[in-house]
């Protein structure tokens, strides 16, 4: 009896084990709040040390810092009025989300990939929309 329930606690485990992977994943709803908000020292939080950052005419691989400083004075700039995710997804350990981030200053395409919750690149480059 007590192998009966192990076996079966076992093979619960391996059915949930794979789900809980997959959720934790997806870019956070954090990571899409601070952009809904504008909200550039939320968002740094969840920078890499080193961050593939491409705003505005920067276009290069940047320090947590410096790419805090470059996001926070986009916001500045860009009075953010609203972030709409159009699609999202995951393969292995990396996941990404793109949307459209509308601000005082026009519309912006924005893809945001991560890896373990923390920001590997954020482009957020002007839409043709």
């Amino acid at each position: 009896m007590k192998k009966i329930k192990f076996f079966l606690l076992l093979s619960s485990l391996l059915l949930v084990v794979p789900f809980i992977e997959a959720q934790s994943s997806e870019v956070s709803a954090e990571i899409i709040s601070a952009l809904n908000d504008g909200n550039s020292s939320q968002l740094s939080a969840f920078l890499n040390a080193n961050v593939e950052l491409v705003i505005d005419n920067k276009n290069d691989v940047f320090s947590k810092q410096q790419a805090s400083g470059i996001i926070a004075d986009f916001f500045r700039k860009n009075h953010v009025n609203s972030f709409q995710l159009l699609h999202k997804g995951n393969k292995d350990l990396a996941s990404f989300a793109i949307g459209m981030l509308k601000t005082s200053d026009g519309n912006y395409r924005v893809y945001v990939l991560t890896r373990k919750n923390e920001i590997q690149q954020l482009r957020i480059e002007p839409s043709n929309d």
